[in-house]
């Protein structure tokens, strides 16, 4: 199932960021579905983490302040790194085939460093470093 993006006044929809970001996370939720029995903690974890990444980096691209936008977009990529290493676990537990397991690892890699590119220029409109 895939999401068409309609023209719309909120600024996340047209972030590539974003777009991927909900790739990740319908990726995460597709293997999730066939995690068997005994593994719910890594099941809601490895949910909640990729559907935090898509809420913040949305939240972020709507706010105003650049302050506020590298806040948001900074713990977008936190929540991107812990998406990341549930993954890295479900691999070594083989709770999920290892190709689809390596692409949803690569998107989180993609999400990651588009989100420090945001963070970076949004610092640069603050004239601050680091989040």
């Amino acid at each position: 199932m895939t999401t068409q993006h309609q023209p719309t006044r909120f600024a996340h929809q047209r972030l590539d960021a974003y777009r991927v970001a909900f790739e990740l996370f319908r990726g995460v939720e597709e293997i999730a579905r066939n995690f068997p029995q005994g593994h719910s903690e890594l099941k809601d974890q490895i949910r909640r983490a990729a559907a935090a990444t898509v809420r913040n980096l949305a939240e972020g691209a709507n706010r105003v302040q650049p302050r506020d936008k590298a806040a948001r977009f900074a713990v977008a990529r936190g929540e991107v790194g812990e998406t990341d290493s549930a993954p890295e676990m479900v691999e070594a537990l083989e709770l999920a085939p290892l190709a689809r397991v390596r692409e949803l690892r690569c998107l989180a890699d993609r999400v990651a460093a588009m989100l420090w590119g945001l963070v970076r220029r949004e610092q640069s409109r603050t004239g601050r470093q680091r989040p």
